[in-house]
């Protein structure tokens, strides 16, 4: 890096613009084996403000969510609806069916974001219909038709140091999924010196609680220890408490169309609707039975959701469900082939520098380049979805600025994408920084911090 930086200066750089200028010198910091990335578009003047750094791909990290949320827009449609079904499997008569099944469409929106932190809400309201049809019992299974996607529930090339597949960041795929696809567990003290009362959500027999909790007079431990098997959904929880604690998510394994079948019995049950049969897999032919449940979630809140939480499992269904529009396809391969020709599209040649392995960012071979990077950001732009596709980032304001911003972290990488607008113009800009080959990795969180504000700087 420190190379590079020398030959620009003593080539090009005395016709630097005074932006390019003030991010190489910020850029000095970058130590031996580094690797670092800048580009600015001005999306007024339709030219580069800087071009700097490293011009092999480097890691995205959760940038790569630009990419999905641009190719939904433009594959998927702004109007896109998720789409879930529950059909009886037989006609209803004297209070009962023979059956009900429900047809996935890989909403990932079944969660506390949209429920007011209440994922339950959402099947309570499937209850309440059924019964309002006049349904009091189901004299069979309850059938989850999980066709829609196919392959690995998560990429093969997630980290999978350490705990990384068992933290929420790291959860599963799947065509009907609930609650982002994580256990969540809170233990509630009742009895002092005796195992707290401990809650999960999705209320599932398929999930195994070893409680090893203990209800105590003020003055408890504040730590929550939770821990998921490697291969079960089998959770372990520990701990010394005088208040309820909070909920604390855990990445499902395995089964999570099953699990999600089990909290709907669940919120059944709750309101009277007796299951006779079991929850398990199959197809559903709708034409079995009428149609009981039809519930729709909107695209661009679920973008939303995406990009400025940084929700990856929202960004693995998303692939999907663009490779299953695509392709037919709801599959890991078809979802980033999707997404990849999505940005053909948008920027030509210039995609071929995108490697694309999931919707989320957390594999560590999600790579391209910061001019990339910024050419699509320039795109969406200009593109008549643009300012939707702004309205799903994050913003971060300034003195005198609007920013639009995505964020990306890893444990080697730090990374900045996005756009900021102030009375000087309006700018597209990528930021990618990693570790590479450095000693350490102190100087990559605050350098792109201080990237960022010099972009800022030159529209204030």
């Amino acid at each position: 890096m420190r190379r590079w930086l020398l030959l620009w200066w003593l080539g090009v750089g005395l016709w630097a613009g005074e932006l390019e200028a003030r991010l190489l010198s910020a850029l000095a910091v970058v130590p031996r084996g580094g690797d670092a990335a800048v580009a600015v578009w001005d999306c007024r003047s339709q030219r580069w403000r800087a071009r700097l750094g490293d011009s092999a791909p480097l890691r995205l990290a959760s940038t790569t969510k630009l990419l999905v949320a641009a190719a939904a827009l433009l594959v998927l449609g702004p109007e896109f609806s998720f789409v879930t079904r529950v059909h009886a499997l037989g006609p209803i008569a004297q209070g009962g069916v023979p059956g009900i099944g429900v047809v996935g469409g890989g909403d990932p929106t079944l969660d506390e974001h949209f429920w007011d932190g209440d994922p339950e809400r959402c099947f309570r309201g499937w209850a309440e219909r059924l019964r309002a049809l006049g349904i009091q019992r189901i004299d069979g299974d309850l059938l989850i038709d999980n066709r829609l996607f196919q392959g690995p529930l998560r990429p093969p090339t997630y980290p999978d140091e350490g705990t990384n597949l068992m933290r929420w960041f790291s959860a599963p795929a799947s065509a009907f999924a609930y609650n982002d696809n994580c256990i969540d567990v809170r233990a509630i003290p009742e009895q002092l010196d005796a195992p707290c009362r401990i809650e999960v959500r999705p209320r599932s027999p398929r999930i195994r609680i070893e409680n090893r909790t203990r209800a105590v007079a003020a003055g408890g431990d504040a730590r929550f220890d939770v821990e998921r098997h490697p291969s079960a959904n089998a959770v372990s929880v520990a701990g010394r408490f005088s208040q309820p604690t909070a909920w604390f998510p855990v990445a499902i394994h395995e089964d999570p169309d099953l699990l999600a079948g089990d909290a709907l019995a669940a919120a059944l049950s709750d309101a009277g609707i007796a299951l006779s049969g079991s929850v398990r897999l199959g197809a559903v032919d709708a034409r079995r039975g009428p149609l009981l449940v039809e519930h729709r979630s909107a695209l661009l809140p679920a973008l939303a959701v995406m990009n400025q939480r940084s929700q990856n499992f929202y960004g693995e269904q998303i692939l999907r469900l663009i490779g299953v529009r695509r392709y037919g396809a709801g599959s890991l391969s078809a979802g980033t082939r999707a997404v990849r020709e999505a940005c053909q599209e948008l920027i030509g040649e210039e995609a071929a520098r995108f490697t694309i392995l999931d919707g989320s960012g957390l594999s560590y071979g999600n790579t391209g380049s910061a001019e990339a990077l910024t050419r699509l950001l320039a795109a969406m732009d200009r593109h008549r979805y643009g300012r939707l596709f702004e309205s799903t980032l994050r913003e971060r304001a300034g003195a005198g600025v609007q920013g639009r911003v995505k964020t990306g972290t890893l444990a080697t990488a730090s990374c900045l994408a996005g756009y900021v607008e102030g009375p000087r113009g309006r700018l597209a800009f990528a930021i990618l920084l990693g570790r590479g080959q450095a000693a350490d990795w102190s100087w990559g969180p605050p350098l792109r911090d201080r990237l960022y504000e010099l972009i800022a700087d030159a529209v204030r």
